[in-house]
């Protein structure tokens, strides 16, 4: 299949992309094992009410925001 040609071509490379052909999937991100940093009972109970407290105040926001839109919702059409 001939390659198309268009009138405005100068025939510029503007990025080479020919070293990505080889590749099929995308490299994996280095993990790190987080098991040997909590070796203690504490910390770990620590690690897991502050992952507790960040999602359960990310869901009292959401909360408060769609009571307050159901509130004027009502408000505005009773």
């Amino acid at each position: 299949m001939p390659t198309r040609r268009h009138n405005d071509d100068d025939g510029h490379v503007i990025a080479d992309m020919s070293a990505l052909r080889g590749e099929s999937e995308p490299p994996s991100p280095r993990t790190r094992d987080v098991a040997d940093e909590l070796q203690d009972g504490e910390e770990r109970l620590m690690v897991l009410l502050g992952t507790m407290k960040a999602a359960l105040s990310i869901g009292m926001v959401y909360v408060v925001v769609f009571g307050i839109a159901i509130a004027l919702m009502v408000w505005l059409w009773t």
